[in-house]
């Protein structure tokens, strides 16, 4: 074989080989940064709150808030500004989602003993304020907790609502379950 030839040869080789082995190199060196998600991901676990109470002081069974998907807010009764406006974004998300805002639930762990306002709470209907002696979420940040208990989601302090909504969406699409 003629020395161009040979040349030609492996140059041939070389461009048809170099993208299978830059796809090999990127799929097990490179992770990209970003994901589609807005909420930080957490590491599987089941969302276990503690000893819940309802506004009786009755004791709730955290199992019954399985089969759907809760978006959790832990916070003091005394509720703020920055609690008002994430009470109202869970509020909104779960609204958008149409058909199937049926299958979110909204709960408020009160991380103290008191009493919210009662028209705080007028403004928030099918909103499920339960009392916990110490919340496992971190105060005044929404998670997101699946069908089956498990802690998936945590969104930030301020959250941008569209944002949580196509994370809710895309959700609901492929999740068979809840």
């Amino acid at each position: 074989m003629k020395p161009d030839a040979r040349r030609t040869l492996l140059l041939i080789a070389a461009v048809c080989l170099a993208p299978v082995i830059a796809g090999y190199a990127l799929f097990w060196f490179w992770k990209p940064a970003g994901g589609a998600n807005y909420g930080e991901l957490l590491q599987p676990a089941v969302w276990q709150p503690g000893v819940l109470r309802d506004a009786g002081g009755a004791s709730v069974d955290p199992s019954g808030l399985r089969g759907r998907w809760v978006m959790v807010l832990a916070a003091p009764s005394r509720c703020d500004e920055a609690c008002r406006q994430t009470l109202w974004v869970m509020r909104q998300v779960r609204t958008a989602q149409g058909k199937d805002m049926d299958r979110i639930e909204r709960v408020w762990l009160l991380t103290d003993t008191g009493v919210p306002d009662a028209a705080l709470l007028s403004e928030h209907p099918g909103l499920r304020v339960l009392n916990v002696a110490a919340a496992s979420a971190p105060q005044g940040r929404i998670e997101l907790v699946d069908p089956l208990g498990n802690r998936m989601l945590r969104y930030p302090a301020q959250p941008e609502p569209k944002r949580i909504i196509k994370d809710l969406q895309r959700l609901m699409k492929y999740s068979r379950i809840g």
